[in-house]
């Protein structure tokens, strides 16, 4: 018993590093949004996506996800997400960036303490995450094997991903926090372009993840 507990938690951490590695519009948004407004605003991020994947997973394993496995469904939501991704990424192309460090600072400092802005942006965190069909179905998938593997045992189960979430959360708080490291050494122009960059990015993923759905359901 001991021994397959420890082996699910293992199996869950392994599968929570290879999900860490992996870069997608939320990586780029989270170190966007840790540069932009600090690292506690990229927390707040993290926790958006946290609390995604949280309600995918209870869904998958609900089998309240199961409507996805229809085409149709996945291709109107992949057509709605990459278009939200796409207007992110023109949204942040054009944001106002404060350039100057003293700047930086005060609008770093009065989003470390908006709570409201915090909210915002854990939203931020679980609409992006939501409206990608692909990490929808990656948990239906996930959620399946791994259910028939430890017989549907919900301790092993839950043991399992609660160790995938926790180490994905971390590794989403040290990137969080690495990014804001950096942000003394940047300058003024390098932060504009960091900001232009992570909006063509969320475009490129936006119009990618439209012509994914195009290719796989129709």
């Amino acid at each position: 018993m001991f021994a397959s507990f420890a082996r699910a938690i293992a199996e869950g951490i392994g599968l929570g590093i290879t999900l860490a590695i992996l870069t997608g519009p939320a990586f780029f948004a989270l170190l966007q949004t840790s540069i932009r407004n600090g690292y506690k605003s990229g927390i707040a991020f993290a926790i958006g996506v946290l609390i995604s994947d949280t309600a995918l997973i209870l869904l998958s394993y609900l089998g309240a996800l199961r409507l996805f496995s229809d085409p149709s469904n996945n291709f109107i939501i992949g057509i709605i997400g990459g278009t939200i991704l796409i207007l992110f990424g023109i949204f942040t192309i054009f944001q106002k960036h404060p350039l100057e460090v003293e700047e930086r600072k005060e609008a770093i400092h009065m989003n470390t303490h908006n709570r409201f802005n915090h909210s915002l942006t854990a939203l931020k965190g679980f609409g992006i995450n939501c409206i990608n069909p692909f990490v929808i179905i990656f948990w239906i998938g996930v959620v399946s094997v791994e259910s028939t593997r430890y017989d549907f045992s919900h301790i092993h189960v839950i043991a399992l991903f609660s160790a995938t979430l926790l180490t994905v959360f971390s590794t989403d708080i040290l990137k969080s926090m690495a990014a804001h490291k950096i942000t003394s050494f940047l300058t003024p122009i390098i932060l504009l372009w960091v900001n232009r960059i992570a909006g063509i990015i969320l475009i490129i993923s936006g119009m990618s993840l439209i012509g994914k759905v195009v290719k796989t359901f129709l």
